[in-house]
């Protein structure tokens, strides 16, 4: 079976095979008794209040594949089979805007909106899937409780959907459950868990806490700064009664919130950590801090480690994925062009690329791919590399408006989708192949949901046989959906059209065209010419005034008097005695010589900027006898003071007596009495 592609609509839930067919496979069959189409009356036709009741609330797909889930006004439908044709169980349940399965699908989690009359809600539900469901028999529902936000509002499972947390208070509380006795009843009893985690400071809490995908789970915690105290990221063993042990431990300051993604393996974990204000001002999100934790062993028996991840370039962190070999992420960070770097599990970079506008990475399934791409506000460039090839690029396409961007399961194939509400227009999705090219697409009038269809697992856990054709002869072997070529046609054509308009409109402001004569269809090149109004191009009229010098090539215009002026200067009005250009106003004349005199200062100052400096850095030598000069002529003054009977002081008469000395210093540095005497 090749991968499926999961659409949905207001009204409808799509499912479609995947290359080279995209054939419909299966649609919204399943209806209530309320859902019957209404009889017409009298060539009217009557539009039942049902109708609300056939458009679709939420859906999900589990993460199995097992299963899809969805909710009408008053009931939710679970469907499974190959192709989702078996309806699972029909639960009669109202307002339910949004469904979540556990990793393995043994649990759906529901949640209603909550009515005013309630006072004591109860608007979460979690229902047990047994795989022994009869249709008559009751879905066994296993827990209940009350969640008065529809974000963050589903309880988190393991791996092997064997683990339940719940965060009451202060606490994270674990429910054990044994899904291999399938006639047991289970329920979830948080008031005597099977493991409890404290905070250990009273004035702090958990923010953020995420268990592992393994199948020996850990959790990690966030607990963000306050009161001074710093953040703490955690690894945790989960254990029977009271959790102390720590795996491994970060302290760090400057964390308000932080994002957890583990590696597929469970043992490493990546951090960004988020300041709700930059103090660089730099950034309206706030500062990014990368974190990395890993352990090694079950539990973190052979020890664990806790680093800072270095990142070369400033700036927010737009995305982080680990691939899903679990020994290597990559993290897109830096403000635009940004970074793209990759690591290895001990925060080594292995490779770097050159900055480029992109804020999307993304893995193949299998690890040797590696997708990058510029997502939201950026163009929505792609950029496909081969990680066995030492990062090589292999190919570069666009697209445009992406909302969703999403590797087939057998990692050959991309899906891109433009969803509403984020634009109302153009949705539609595109499904390439990892060569760049584009194999199929399909447009809507409103699409809210497009995913491929996850690895079926069966009931024993192994995985289906779920494949994508391997195409080895791209140019041979790859077959293109005919909505593919009609939409490249369909480009080209436009294409097409949209560089003859900009040639059409580039010869329209040149004059009569790029090849004009005097009737403006056809002749000799020429550039340039008069401007022509807009209402004037097509026509070949001319503009009274305005005439074409052909021993130039220039415009100019004609007056009544027969003198050429510039086009755009006050032309004459016909009928009207020509005024006398030269004679300038008492305003003008002021303006006209600021602006000279304006002009004559720039022009010095840049004569004098121009000009060659002088050299002022004296050397040693100049500098010695610049001081011996000044000692000399010091002496000098004395020894006319000592003839007019001044009296000196002692130190005066001996620096008289050094009058020798300095005479020989400045001849040996080359001075002689003839400079004293032009000086």
């Amino acid at each position: 079976m090749s991968s499926q592609i999961f659409l949905k609509t207001s009204q409808d839930i799509e499912l479609f095979s995947g290359y080279p067919e995209f054939k419909q496979i299966a649609t919204n069959t399943a209806t209530t008794p309320e859902e019957e189409p209404a009889a017409k009356q009298d060539d009217d036709e009557v539009v039942p209040e049902s109708r609300n009741k056939r458009s679709i609330v939420a859906s999900v797909l589990s993460p199995c594949g097992r299963y899809i889930a969805y909710s009408k006004k008053d009931y939710v439908f679970i469907m499974t089979g190959k192709d989702f044709e078996i309806e699972y169980y029909k639960l009669k349940l109202s307002s339910v805007y949004d469904l979540k399965f556990s990793p393995s699908g043994n649990f759906l989690s529901t949640w209603q909106r909550i009515s005013s009359v309630d006072t004591k809600p109860q608007n979460a539900k979690i229902w047990y899937l047994n795989p022994k469901q009869k249709a008559d028999e009751e879905l066994n529902l296993v827990y209940e409780y009350g969640a008065n936000s529809q974000n963050g509002w589903s309880l988190q499972f393991s791996k092997l959907d064997n683990f339940i947390i719940k965060q009451v208070n202060k606490q994270l509380r674990i429910v054990k459950v044994d899904l291999t006795n399938k006639d047991k009843e289970i329920k979830f009893d948080f008031e005597k868990p099977y493991a409890v985690l404290k905070q250990e400071e009273s004035k702090q809490f958990f923010g953020t806490y995420l268990i592992s995908p393994s199948e020996n789970p850990t959790i990690c915690t966030f607990t963000p700064e306050k009161a001074g105290k710093p953040a703490h990221l955690t690894i945790w063993p989960i254990t029977e009664g009271v959790i102390t042990k720590k795996i491994t431990t970060k302290t760090f300051f400057k964390a308000d919130s932080c994002q957890l993604k583990w590696n597929p393996m469970g043992n490493a974990i990546l951090c960004v950590a988020t300041t709700d204000f930059d103090s660089s001002n730099q950034s309206y999100y706030g500062e990014n801090t990368l974190y990395l934790l890993t352990f090694q062993g079950v539990n973190g028996t052979l020890g664990g480690n806790s680093i800072r991840v270095s990142l070369s370039k400033d700036g927010p962190i737009h995305d982080f994925t680990w691939s899903p070999t679990s020994r290597q992420f990559g993290v897109v960070h830096g403000f635009m062009p940004a970074t793209v770097t990759f690591f290895d599990i001990r925060g080594n970079v292995v490779h770097s690329l050159v900055d480029q506008p992109k804020n999307t990475l993304s893995f193949s399934p299998s690890g040797r791919y590696i997708l990058i791409a510029g997502f939201g506000n950026l163009q929505g460039s792609i950029e496909i590399l081969d990680r066995h090839d030492k990062f090589k690029s292999i190919t570069k396409f666009t697209a445009s408006n992406t909302s969703v961007c999403d590797w087939s399961p057998g990692g050959e194939f991309i899906l891109t989708a433009t969803l509403s509400p984020r634009l109302r227009v153009d949705n539609s999705i595109h499904v390439w192949h990892v060569s760049g090219k584009l194999i199929y697409t399909r447009p809507y009038k409103e699409l809210l949901k497009a995913s491929w269809r996850p690895n079926l697992i069966n009931k024993n856990g192994a995985v289906e046989d779920v494949h994508d054709p391997v195409i080895t002869n791209v140019q041979k072997d790859l077959i293109i959906h005919e909505t593919a070529e009609k939409a490249l046609a369909k480009q080209k054509e436009l294409a097409a059209k949209n560089l003859l308009k900009s040639k059409d409109s580039s010869s329209s402001l040149n004059g009569n065209g790029t090849n004009s004569t005097s009737n403006g269809n056809s002749g000799s090149s020429s550039s340039g010419g008069a401007y022509r109004p807009p209402h004037a191009r097509k026509t070949g009229r001319t503009i009274p005034g305005l005439t074409r010098d052909s021993s130039n090539g220039s415009s100019s215009s004609t007056n009544s008097s027969g003198t050429k002026t510039v086009p755009g200067m006050t032309r004459q009005v016909p009928g009207m005695a020509p005024t006398n250009n030269n004679k300038e106003s008492k305003s003008a004349s002021k303006n006209r010589k600021r602006r000279n005199n304006k002009k004559e200062e720039t022009d010095g100052a840049s004569k004098t900027a121009n000009a060659p400096v002088l050299n002022k850095e004296t050397s040693p030598e100049e500098r010695k006898m610049r001081s011996l000069l000044k000692k000399l002529r010091a002496i000098q003054n004395l020894k006319e003071r000592q003839a007019n009977g001044d009296k000196l002081e002692d130190t005066q008469v001996q620096k008289i007596g050094t009058e020798s000395k300095v005479m020989e210093e400045l001849k040996f540095l080359g001075w002689s009495e003839d400079d004293q005497a032009k000086a």
